[in-house]
């Protein structure tokens, strides 16, 4: 980036205080301009410390200006103090009636805010640089490099946003898949679920049918085994003795035969007994 270093040189040769005596109501002004004379060297040899001669510079009734202008501009070789300078640039620009170092210090001011990368902030000092002078021509430079910086950033914002966008709207596309899959999915389940059910309750009607033909067959088995024993018993016919009957018969006509001959057995005992009489 090119960038004028602009630092009053006042051009004025050493002032020897001791052989001048100052005059009446001017030693402040003396002391002022010794600074910046002081501060001019210390800054051409890179020595530290130009920035705090150039503030007591300030105090000079008319140079301040140059000693606030010098003093942001020593500020400004030291990135970290890119504020500091900015506000000693402002002073100064205030009540200053000279066109060229008023546009100088707006140039700085946007120097000061491209390092830190503030395009927007820029591109206003460097448009203030051109109206206070339109022959600012590193204030112009500046101007057109900054508007590039800024348009490439907002083009790349834009890419970034465009993708953010993509990448979101494909979340959702995937999101929506993802829950049309697991809806399909849990439909699959509870269809599957349905089917096992019926599958379930057709088996357990399948089981009460079988149970139900199983208990039928058992109760037409049984009907048919009573059939079969009321089959298999004789049917007694009307006015025929019974089995039953015939055996209680027989019974009681052997315990009568038997008592017949147990009382004939006894009968015939009796009649063979005999009294036995002795000869002597």
């Amino acid at each position: 980036m090119k960038r004028i270093a602009h630092c009053v040189a006042f051009g004025l040769g050493l002032l020897l205080l001791g052989a001048i005596p100052p005059l009446f109501g001017q030693s402040d002004d003396y002391a002022a301009k010794a600074s910046l004379i002081e501060g001019i060297e210390a800054f051409d040899a890179k020595e530290a410390g130009a920035d705090s001669l150039f503030a007591l510079g300030e105090r000079h009734s008319e140079l301040a200006h140059v000693a606030a202008f010098n003093q942001g501009r020593a500020l400004l070789e030291n990135e970290e103090a890119a504020q500091q300078a900015r506000q000693s640039f402002q002073r100064a620009i205030k009540d200053n009636n000279d066109p060229t170092m008023v546009s100088d210090a707006w140039h700085n001011i946007g120097n000061s805010l491209l390092m830190e990368q503030d395009l927007e902030n820029a591109i206003d000092a460097y448009k203030s640089a051109l109206r206070s002078n339109p022959n600012n021509e590193a204030a112009r430079y500046n101007l057109s490099y900054a508007l590039r910086q800024l348009n490439e950033q907002q083009d790349q914002q834009q890419d970034q946003q465009q993708e953010g966008e993509q990448e979101q709207d494909g979340e959702q596309e995937q999101d929506g898949e993802q829950q049309q899959d697991g809806e399909q999915e849990q439909d699959g389940e509870q269809q599957q679920d349905g089917e096992q059910q019926q599958d379930g309750e057709q088996q357990q009607d399948g089981e009460q049918q079988q149970d139900g033909e199983q208990q039928q067959d058992g109760e037409q088995q049984q009907d048919g085994e009573q059939d079969q024993d009321s089959q298999q018993e004789p049917q007694q016919i009307e006015g025929q003795i019974s089995k039953e009957d015939m055996e209680r018969i027989l019974e009681s006509l052997e315990r009568g035969e038997e008592e017949v001959q147990a009382k004939l057995m006894k009968a015939k005992s009796q009649g063979k007994k005999k009294k036995i009489e002795k000869d002597w």
